[in-house]
């Protein structure tokens, strides 16, 4: 959890939303190859080809 100035939060909050964008555009990237959904279940994300999960050491890791 964060602990800091609000500025500094609200900075990394605007951080966080743009990487999620990111992700938001290559997800839908994946889904416009029409080989197949990205679909959420369990914790994590499932593709054609691949499953995104978290690691042990809270990381995100793709098992192809």
């Amino acid at each position: 959890m964060f602990v800091g100035r609000p500025e500094e939060l609200r900075r990394r909050e605007r951080q966080a939303a743009a990487l999620a964008a990111e992700i938001a555009r290559l997800l839908t990237g994946i889904e416009a190859l029409g080989v197949g959904p990205v679909m959420p279940a369990g914790g994590r994300l499932s593709g054609p080809g691949f499953i995104i999960v978290r690691t042990d050491r809270d990381r995100w890791s793709v098992r192809a």
